[in-house]
């Protein structure tokens, strides 16, 4: 395993963590940046940390208070 085999794994695991963040919080109303925290060590909690206690901006209740 050369130094090729490292660059592979870290693409894999790019995908692997950002994509299906990426597609969260987009359909959740947050910004799809937010899934580069995934990146980060320790990113992953914080993220999810936030997905989990934040209002989300998509949310059907505050759709519902919007249009009475």
């Amino acid at each position: 395993m050369g130094e090729f085999a490292i660059l592979q794994w870290l693409i894999a695991s790019t995908i692997f963590f950002v994509v299906p963040f990426w597609r969260i919080c987009r359909r959740a109303g947050f910004k799809p940046g937010l899934s580069l925290l995934s990146l980060i060590p320790g990113g992953i909690l914080v993220l999810l940390w936030i997905i989990a206690f934040a209002k989300w901006p998509s949310s059907p209740e505050e759709k519902k208070a919007i249009g009475n």
